[in-house]
């Protein structure tokens, strides 16, 4: 049975103005970092592991090193369909428990390739120019949250919370690529990456988080109670730049080994964010803050090696990557608060609260051409690929202690694995069509998104592309 709430007009008064800082203070904070993105359907049907074979369009964004591999001038185009699945897992708000889903679709990549045609110092020379969507930030989470907060003379105040929090946006860039031929086993490869609005539109992200919370005291509602709360933080007019080296060796006709450097970079950026508040049915308050952020994004090296067997049909390939989420820090210099003006991109706290692991990942793959040797042209030349990978996501590391979560971390990431099929089909020797699927999933991840101790999520991610290549 509820306790009844039995106070005078001017104690209910007071314990409102008392219990109300309390409640506008619950907002769930929630923390969200982007999710890195592959390229090209053959690549990633491999499972991703391309940095000793990249020797297509999307070189440019494995290795710049193989783009001397191309021969003949090549359009192509790369489109991809996602849908993720995060299942929350919570012992001290059980409420929240329960699935939230995602689906998405967009270009993925586009280039054009040109080999010039007369050479240098007799080495072949690649240009290519590429469109690169390298993070996501979609991402979307409905839940209810509940809290209560004791107040003076025994009475408490509880708050019921219905929580929608959608992010949506992208970061890619336009990238000329170089590749020049050293030596008939040794090619080298540059990419730079223009990261601007005036030539990437819609190149912004932004997070929405709306709530309905109603107001208790002593489990009975007051009137007037209940609160509606919408805040938004937009990220516009990004601009940085940053660069990808690459080499690759082939010492002979069967084995090959790649290295690739991406930069860390700093990218400036137009940070907004708008509130809006509306208590008991009053109109709301609308309040609008504008400043300038800076962005810095990791740097990553990865090294591969891939063997191709004397029947030229099977290739096997490994990929090894390194990035470096530590480097991932937002500066905010006009914070009111001190703390907040550096802070991690990845947990969302000051920098320097706890330590963040570079992640390594690890893929390995296969590649499988029906080539028939009794045909000397093949109209049509099918492939089959697969690919396994260890794809960890960078996160805080904390862990549950008897008096919650702590906020020190030891850094360690969260482990996520998956399985890739591909399939690729040659036409007449000028179209190309190639399909991939990607399973990725991650059990008792994602700590870092709401802060609460004994909170998890279990992930799923399913994702579809579909490239097509022209040659001329």
């Amino acid at each position: 049975m509820k306790k009844a709430c039995r106070l005078s007009p001017c104690s209910l008064a007071a314990l409102l103005l008392a219990a109300m800082p309390a409640a506008l203070g619950q907002s769930v904070n929630i923390t969200s970092s982007p999710n890195v993105v592959g390229s090209g359907a053959r690549a990633l049907g491999m499972g991703g592991a391309f940095i000793a074979v990249a020797d297509d369009a999307t070189s440019a964004s494995w290795n710049p090193g193989g783009l001397t591999q191309l021969e003949r001038p090549e359009l192509s185009l790369v489109y991809d369909f996602k849908w993720d699945r995060e299942d929350f897992s919570s012992g001290i708000h059980p409420e929240m428990d329960g699935p939230h889903s995602l689906s998405l679709t967009g270009i993925n990549y586009l280039s054009a390739v040109y080999p010039i045609p007369w050479t240098l110092a007799g080495r072949n020379f690649v240009v290519s120019l590429n469109y690169q969507r390298k993070y996501d930030f979609d991402r979307q989470l409905r839940l209810r949250y509940r809290d209560a907060t004791p107040l003076a003379l025994g009475n408490i105040a509880s708050l019921f919370a219905d929580i929608d929090y959608r992010q949506e946006g992208q970061l890619g860039s336009l990238s000329p690529a170089f590749g020049f031929e050293i030596t008939d086993k040794l090619s080298v490869g540059m990419v730079l990456n223009f990261w601007h609005e005036s030539l990437m539109p819609e190149n912004e992200w932004k997070s929405v988080i709306e709530e309905r919370r109603s107001f208790l005291i002593n489990g009975g509602y007051l009137p007037a109670s209940w609160l509606s709360f919408r805040m938004e933080e937009r990220y516009k007019n990004f601009r940085g730049f940053s660069y990808t080296l690459g080499a690759l060796y082939k010492p002979d006709d069967r084995w090959s080994f790649g290295l690739v450097y991406h930069s860390k970079f700093t990218g400036d950026v137009d940070y907004e964010r708008s509130q809006e508040l509306r208590v008991g049915g009053v109109p709301g308050r609308f309040i609008t803050q504008t400043r300038h952020k800076e962005i810095t994004f990791p740097s990553a090296v990865g090294v591969g090696a891939a063997y191709r067997f004397p029947n030229d049909k099977l290739t096997l390939t490994m990929d090894v990557t390194r990035r470096e989420w530590d480097q991932f820090v937002i500066h905010d210099p006009r914070n009111r608060d001190p703390r907040m003006r550096k802070v991690s991109g990845v947990s969302g706290l000051p920098d320097g609260t706890h330590d963040v692991d570079a992640t390594w990942t690890v893929r390995l793959g296969a590649e499988y051409v029906f080539v028939n040797e009794r045909k000397p042209v093949q109209n049509l030349l099918p492939s089959l690929r697969a690919g396994l990978f260890y794809d960890p996501e960078p996160a805080s590391g904390r862990r549950d202690t008897l008096f919650g979560l702590r906020r020190g971390g030891d850094g360690s990431p969260d482990d996520y694995f998956g399985v890739a099929l591909g399939a690729g089909l040659l036409i007449g020797n000028r179209v190309n069509l190639d399909l991939a699927y990607i399973y990725r999933w991650g059990d008792d991840v994602r700590r870092d998104t709401f802060g609460f101790a004994q909170t998890s999520a279990d992930v799923d991610q399913h994702a579809v592309y579909l490239s097509t290549v022209i040659y001329f």
